[in-house]
């Protein structure tokens, strides 16, 4: 416990964080909703720019990313593993204050989103390191290889605001995505935490970027921009059914939406 508060004595702010870089704007705060008197944060929403701006570099960064090659992407996602569970006490005292858990549940937290790094590191390494061999006639050699897609939007919900958010980021870089990370509005200050570490332990700036604020600005700066390749969303049916029909309307290639609405 003494280290959980001690973890928040430094005032605790979440950015666009674009190719590393992180943006200038106008602060709003962030209360802890069990206390709305008392303010956990602040926070600088990302503005259309910020979004245009960070899909440009992802995009960019999209192929050198997918070639590093599942190996190397699985030990990135260990390291930060390591990382999460290095900072626990901080990850679990923004849980609590931030996002209004317990004491068990923010321990809970932390720990499933170790385990989504763990996992998709295991499966990096499985599916996405060479081709693999596929049974075929005599005489005959057929192989099945996996790559990124390109550029994934990756939209994650308010309840778990570090688990999912992880899950979400941490599947789409193991299969060699670059990702817009855009976390609940309500809890910007766990995930601005979360790509701080995975960006410490070598996920590259350009490759991973963090879109706090408005789903719907943010949405609709890259829903309808061909050079996004997908989404991954876990949040309301009716804000899944708005942008699986921004996706569908656009012009160019189709864009895959991977949706878990709860219902």
């Amino acid at each position: 416990l003494a280290e959980m508060h001690a973890s928040l004595e430094t005032p605790q702010r979440a950015t666009p964080i674009v190719g590393g870089e992180e943006r200038k704007g106008t602060s709003a705060p962030v209360r802890d909703p069990s206390d709305r008197n008392r303010m956990v944060g602040e926070v600088i929403e990302a503005s259309a720019i910020d979004a245009n701006d960070a899909l440009t570099k992802a995009y960019n960064a999209r192929i050198e990313w997918n070639a590093l090659g599942g190996h190397k992407r699985a030990e990135i996602l260990e390291r930060a593993a390591d990382l999460y569970e290095k900072n626990q006490s901080h990850l679990m005292a923004l849980a609590v204050r931030e996002a209004g858990k317990t004491l068990p549940n923010a321990l809970g937290e932390v720990r499933e989103a170790v385990d989504f790094l763990r996992y998709y590191a295991g499966q990096a390494r499985k599916l996405f390191e060479g081709g693999i061999q596929m049974p075929g006639p005599t005489g005959e050699t057929n192989e099945l290889s996996l790559h990124g897609r390109g550029v994934f939007c990756c939209i994650s919900p308010w309840n778990f605001p570090l688990a999912i958010f992880t899950g979400q980021v941490a599947g789409a870089l193991a299969a060699g995505n670059a990702v817009l990370a855009k976390p609940a509005e309500q809890t910007p200050l766990i995930a601005a935490a979360a790509v701080k570490l995975l960006h410490q332990a070598g996920v590259p700036v350009d490759v991973l970027h963090l879109l706090p604020g408005d789903g719907p600005r943010i949405g609709n700066a890259v829903f309808s921009d061909p050079r996004l390749s997908g989404v991954a969303f876990t949040g309301s049916t009716g804000a899944a059914n708005a942008i699986n029909r921004a996706l569908a309307s656009r012009t160019g290639p189709i864009a895959t939406l991977i949706a878990e609405t709860g219902g």
